[in-house]
């Protein structure tokens, strides 16, 4: 069924104060824009070149890579090298450790547009570095790793903070829109991580969306569910989104993290970019896509999407989601009901109920 979206607040889309959680399958990559100025944390592939164009954003004010693995760099390169785009600084979250043939090229592209003087600057994404990173009226919070635990560096054991790994040195980004906490984008950190931004009573980390870190999977030595329990309290967060995809590599999000979350926020809407596996077969018929938003999405070619790439833009009464949270949980529900078993998708499983647009009952 094909849902109407919500008409938009402003005149035009370069009007927009918005953030786009792009679907890249199983990688991340988010776009923070005011209009035509940009932002970019974090590339997995080439969808986030192809949204900067379809978007017309050439001003690439700040670009952070969170940190070092494949599925948050891959795409990176083709961001810096294109000649077209005006880039201001390059915030990186550095691993010594990583010898990747993707680590080795982006060190080698960032020394050549920093040669070029096509960059301001390359600093380290760290908590403490003093200077807001600002996008007109958007502005994004590095909540962690503090220079402390970075200079420490990954693999190591270390009294304060346990063994330290690339993913407990990932860095978590709030992003600000107009002043207003929009959404949290978690990486991939682990327990100790976790525990070392807990520990921090003034750290806050409210937003009104929360990306989940490692893409629903697990989060080192803690346990999963407490893992996902303590960070959605934190968080607070009206919306989850799993970016993830289905590659037959991995079965995210894990139920144990869905209960995790649930536990904590058993009102939050849940949202995966791609289908997962638990909720739809690969190879099983299409569902229909008609409710997703006209960024570009990885999963659109093979009709994977779930949520599909998924907008959070600032208006005059609030937040506004695209796709909108009733046509996402009414493509949901038609997922459950195109099985034999009537099973529900696991982002329903213990939330509250909500009501079926079709038939004006609640469902669980």
């Amino acid at each position: 069924m094909t849902v109407s979206l919500l008409p938009r607040q402003s005149a035009s889309p370069e009007d927009d104060l918005a953030v786009t959680i792009l679907d890249v399958g199983h990688g991340n990559s988010a776009i923070v824009r005011d209009g035509k100025r940009c932002a970019v944390v974090d590339a997995a592939d080439d969808t986030t070149h192809a949204e900067l164009e379809r978007l017309g954003c050439m001003d690439l004010e700040e670009v952070i890579v969170s940190h070092v693995d494949n599925d948050h760099i891959a795409g990176m390169n083709r961001l810096l090298l294109d000649p077209r785009w005006s880039l201001g600084r390059v915030r990186v979250n550095a691993d010594a450790s990583k010898d990747t043939r993707a680590w080795r090229h982006l060190q080698e592209t960032l020394q050549l547009v920093s040669d070029d003087k096509r960059i301001t600057g390359i600093l380290p994404a760290y908590t403490d570095t003093g200077l807001p990173i600002r996008v007109g009226r958007a502005e994004l919070e590095v909540c962690h790793p503090r220079s402390l635990m970075a200079l420490s560096g990954p693999r190591t054991r270390d009294a304060r903070f346990g063994t330290v790994t690339s993913n407990t040195m990932s860095a978590v980004i709030r992003i600000h829109l107009d002043g207003a906490a929009a959404v949290l984008l978690a990486s991939d950190i682990d327990g100790v991580g976790l525990r070392d931004i807990l520990d921090r009573r003034s750290q806050q980390l409210c937003a009104d969306v929360l990306v989940f870190p490692h893409h629903g999977g697990l989060p080192g030595a803690m346990n999963p569910v407490e893992f996902a329990r303590s960070l959605t309290s934190a968080v607070s967060p009206r919306m989850v989104i799993f970016s993830m995809g289905t590659s037959g590599r991995t079965a995210n999000p894990r139920p144990e993290i869905i209960e995790g979350v649930r536990a904590a926020a058993p009102d939050a809407h849940i949202a995966c970019t791609q289908l997962s596996v638990h909720c739809h077969e690969v190879g099983s018929p299409a569902p229909s896509e008609g409710h997703l938003s006209k960024a570009m999405a990885r999963g659109r070619s093979t009709s994977r999407c779930c949520a599909g790439s998924i907008v959070i833009t600032r208006t005059e009464s609030g937040f506004q989601y695209t796709p909108p949270l009733p046509s996402h949980g009414e493509f949901v529900l038609a997922l459950a009901s195109g099985t034999e078993t009537g099973t529900l998708p696991l982002c329903r499983a213990g939330a509250s109920p909500i009501p079926n647009p079709s038939t004006g009952q609640s469902v669980r």
